[in-house]
């Protein structure tokens, strides 16, 4: 009895040993961006935008959608705001944003005003400013941030929350149940490509080539689960006050993956 109380004692200790030593692992790489970019830390300044452009030049590829998981229960309005505008300046046209809350999606307009802060702590220039339309299930997707106007620099904003997801998954299910019982679909002739193809149609969005995950959560949480099948997931201890840096060294890592897409 007291050799096997010590031997589950023991497995607890290297277990424990285990947890802080991939805790620490995650956050090395950050600390010392810390340190190189401190006078970074809560504000952008002008002569940012003309090195997230040379950064963007120098980079192998881009995810064509980004997704950002927040998966701690204190979100930052301003960092995630941040992380959008760099996005955007690199040329990325598609991003959705997930916290465990729902914050972003109930609080939509204070995200519209953060990112419009950080946009002109970038840049001042109109010719360089970005039309920023943001879709949620609270907003109308005609909404179009930045006066309502068009012009060839369309970026796109998904906000979504733990209902989105594995509920679109249900309804895509349910109307392939319902076009079979009504014989307008045979059961033979649904495909992936079918399926995807229905998901699209709801947010009218590519899948996900990144997804970068802040927290310390093992887990996606119901976070686009069919579309992010070939995503790249890459893990970032916490949004809160990232640094430019640290994120566009995690771009980079990105860059340089070799993705096979299970070839």
């Amino acid at each position: 009895m007291m050799i096997g109380n010590l031997v589950l004692r023991l497995i607890h200790y290297v277990l424990s040993l285990g947890i802080f030593v991939k805790h620490w692992i995650l956050h090395f790489p950050y600390i010392g961006f810390a340190f190189q970019q401190k006078a970074l830390t809560g504000s952008l300044s002008y002569g940012l935008q003309a090195q997230i452009e040379a950064d963007a030049r120098s980079f192998q590829k881009l995810p064509n959608h980004l997704g950002i998981l927040v998966l701690e229960n204190d979100v930052s309005f301003s960092d995630i705001a941040n992380l959008i505008v760099w996005s955007i300046t690199l040329g990325i046209s598609y991003i959705s944003v997930f916290d465990i809350n729902g914050e972003f999606k109930r609080k939509h307009e204070l995200l519209r005003e953060e990112i419009s802060k950080s946009q002109q702590l970038i840049s001042d220039t109109e010719n360089t400013k970005h039309n920023i339309h943001i879709h949620s299930s609270f907003t109308d997707r005609r909404n179009v941030y930045q006066n309502g106007c068009y012009s060839g620099n369309s970026v796109h904003i998904q906000l979504l929350g733990t209902e989105d997801g594995r509920q679109d998954l249900v309804q895509t299910a349910r109307e392939l149940c319902l076009e079979v019982t009504e014989k307008r679909r045979r059961i033979e002739d649904i495909s992936p490509q079918i399926v995807d193809n229905l998901l699209q149609e709801i947010h009218k969005f590519p899948d996900p080539d990144l997804v970068l995950k802040f927290g310390q959560t093992d887990s996606l949480l119901g976070y686009l689960p069919w579309q992010m099948r070939l995503a790249e997931i890459l893990c970032i201890p916490s949004h809160s006050s990232i640094q430019y840096k640290s994120f566009i060294t995690t771009l980079q890592n990105f860059s340089r993956i070799n993705q096979r897409f299970g070839k």
